[in-house]
């Protein structure tokens, strides 16, 4: 205590009394003494040391090319159809006495297919054959009564009006007869109509009538599958149309996958599935040869160029500032990254095609892309792709 005289003073001026005086004040006394011993306490400490700051270190960044963004395959699946698949009908209604194809069964043109009873059809051919018998000798009688009629009035014995009368006998019974011998022709047509001929060489796919079965004319009876051409019928996504036009497809049949074929677009649907929200294309097969059967399952592949400006970014390298796409611009050894817009041409599993401020070999940031800004310090390091992916770009 000798160090702080007044410390001692005080201690010896509020040391206590035996006198009732001070007895009565020693309470608030000793209050007095531990605030001011507080505060002498506090003005003999030494003063409290000031924080250094401490640099932090630079973030580290990894950085990778941009690599051409190349060709690109989609690969649609669908099935092998006929391009003509039309159903064959009877040009006459009735009663179907006889079917002979089948589905599956192979036909040429001019095979019958299925019959008619044809017990109708031969008593009208038979009616007008009688028709055009009765038409015959009413015209050949016509013709004699002109002749005969002409003969007369040149010797002057009939007057010109009968020989007029005879010619308009003579030409009405031409006419008529004219009639019979067309109805009997269309009789003898539908009485052939009442055999079904396949029109075209191809496959039976389907049966729409069975023996016994009354039709009328027009109604489908079979479906007959051409074999003049092969397609492959796919459904294509809305966000795949864009990739139909100028690409150059390709068919692949899963029987046999190692064999490519030529085709060709030949029919896009312009209204969407209403369910699936897809566009139905045809893809003509252009060498389809003996394989490309139908109902067989195939592959469209619609290979298409990269469009000039074209690079391919890490996924992770876009982040978006509002509504425009972005990514970071730096290459290895510099200390900051600047922003750089680009348009998005579309999205892969694992990379971007951008266009716009990027060119091919320079570098953006693959990682971490969202917690950078361009006023920070940072190390900027090339990341080696070809080696195994390290979890923490920044750290």
């Amino acid at each position: 205590m000798s160090r702080f005289p007044a410390f001692s003073s005080l201690v010896d001026l509020i040391r206590p009394d035996i006198s009732g005086a001070r007895l009565r004040r020693a309470p608030l006394l000793r209050f007095a003494t531990v605030v001011a011993l507080g505060a002498v306490v506090a003005a003999c400490q030494p003063e409290a040391a000031v924080e250094e700051d401490v640099a932090k270190p630079a973030r580290t960044v990894w950085v990778e090319p941009a690599a051409p963004a190349g060709g690109r395959t989609i690969s649609l699946t669908g099935i092998i159809r006929a391009r003509s698949d039309a159903p064959i009908a009877f040009r006459v209604g009735g009663k179907i006495s006889e079917r002979v194809a089948d589905i599956g069964d192979r036909v040429k043109p001019g095979d019958v297919v299925a019959v008619l009873d044809t017990s109708d059809l031969e008593a009208a051919l038979r009616a007008r054959e009688a028709e055009e018998r009765a038409g015959r000798a009413q015209s050949r009688r016509a013709a004699e009564d002109r002749l005969r009629i002409a003969t007369l009035k040149e010797k002057g014995h009939v007057s010109q009006a009968a020989l007029d009368q005879a010619v308009a006998s003579d030409d009405a019974a031409a006419a008529s007869l004219k009639a019979a011998v067309e109805q009997r022709i269309l009789a003898a047509n539908q009485l052939a109509y009442a055999r079904l001929e396949a029109d075209a060489e191809g496959v039976v796919t389907a049966v729409l009538a069975e023996p016994g079965e009354v039709v009328t004319a027009g109604q489908p009876v079979l479906r007959i599958a051409r074999d003049a051409e092969r397609e492959v019928e796919v459904a294509i996504p809305e966000a795949q149309i864009a990739a139909v036009s100028g690409a150059a497809p390709r068919i692949t049949l899963w029987a046999e996958p190692d064999r490519s074929f030529h085709a060709s677009l030949r029919e896009m649907s312009p209204v969407a599935d209403a369910a699936a929200r897809s566009f139905t294309a045809r893809f003509s097969i252009l060498d389809p040869g003996v394989d490309a059967r139908l109902g067989m399952t195939a592959t469209v592949h619609l290979d298409r160029a990269a469009e000039e400006g074209d690079v391919a970014v890490p996924l992770a390298a876009v982040w978006y500032d509002g509504s425009q796409a972005k990514v970071w611009h730096a290459e290895p050894g510099a200390e900051k990254v600047e922003p750089v817009a680009v348009t998005v041409r579309r999205i892969e599993a694992e990379r971007a095609i951008v266009s716009g401020g990027i060119a091919t070999g320079e570098h953006v940031v693959s990682m971490g892309a969202h917690r950078l800004d361009p006023g920070l310090r940072l190390r900027v390091v090339a990341r080696d792709t070809a080696g195994p992916v390290r979890v923490g770009a920044l750290r």
